[in-house]
């Protein structure tokens, strides 16, 4: 088995997920590392969204992962090395797929896929689908990874979708990796401290950048970006590449139960004091 590291991110819905993986492989091509890039939301593809010039030349993801048998050749042969970053190479669902343009495929041919995955690339980064239970790639990700990157959001959707996959993220298949915890895309007004408290395990605090929200709206997120905002932005990636090099630690399965066992218990308290904050009551 190869060691070079597996990273899985995963979050609730419009938590930034596909922003961060991009930038965060972008960081780790600057240290000359070879990433690959797996986008495995078959529901909303982002291949076009992130590098639209290569997108008529993409070959789909489902069609890799319905092909009778998987060889490293095939990979290299799906995947879309990216001009402005030649480290780079995504591989993801094409415009215009859905969950039924392909076979459906099983739990082996998934590991199989990541396994050859990580004999390709220096770093594997997964930018899973928030739900698990259409798609088995991201589930199976979230089992192997050597590091996960759990994203939040600072609204009251993000703490219910929290809630309600805590109780399948918390089984012992997927207690292997090691967990970062991050709130993300967070705004000078909201709360955060609050939301911190109540998700426990928050180690990162990603702020809102106005320019990362206009890249991803116009597909550019491959460019770079300046600005004060930007260059906090920059050094909070650098901060969680530091966390997830190999030597770190991961944190106990047991311990991580307890911090989420406390975080849930808290959910119903803080719900009722930003609904009130909300509804502007004192």
């Amino acid at each position: 088995m190869s060691n070079k590291p597996l990273i899985a991110v995963w979050g609730s819905p419009n938590s930034g997920k596909t922003v961060t993986t991009i930038k965060l492989a972008q960081a780790l091509a600057t240290k000359k590392k070879n990433v690959l890039v797996l986008c495995c939301d078959a529901l909303c593809p982002s291949v076009s969204t992130i590098a639209p010039q290569g997108a008529s030349d993409h070959r789909s993801l489902g069609e890799l992962l319905s092909l009778p048998t998987l060889t490293q050749e095939d990979l290299l042969r799906y995947a879309l090395p990216l001009d402005v970053s030649p480290r780079i190479a995504l591989l993801g669902y094409k415009k215009g797929d859905n969950a039924f343009t392909y076979a459906s495929y099983n739990r082996e041919r998934a590991v199989d896929l990541l396994t050859l995955a990580r004999h390709l690339a220096d770093v594997v980064l997964v930018d899973c689908s928030s739900f698990l239970s259409a798609d088995p790639l991201s589930t199976v990700a979230l089992e192997l990874a050597d590091h996960v990157i759990r994203l939040h959001s600072c609204d009251l959707k993000s703490l219910m979708f929290y809630a309600s996959y805590l109780p399948l993220v918390s089984d012992t298949r997927f207690r292997r990796s090691n967990v970062l915890s991050i709130l993300s895309n967070v705004k000078p007004e909201q709360d955060s401290r609050e939301y911190s408290q109540v998700l426990g395990g928050i180690e990162v605090i990603l702020p809102h950048v106005p320019q990362l929200e206009q890249q991803a709206a116009a597909a550019q997120l491959l460019n770079d970006c300046s600005g004060k905002e930007a260059a906090t932005y920059s050094k909070t990636l650098q901060f969680i590449m530091t966390q997830l090099s190999p030597g770190e630690k991961p944190s106990s399965a047991s311990s991580q139960i307890k911090n989420h066992s406390h975080s849930l218990s808290r959910i119903p308290l803080l719900l009722q004091q930003l609904w009130k904050k909300c509804r502007g009551d004192k």
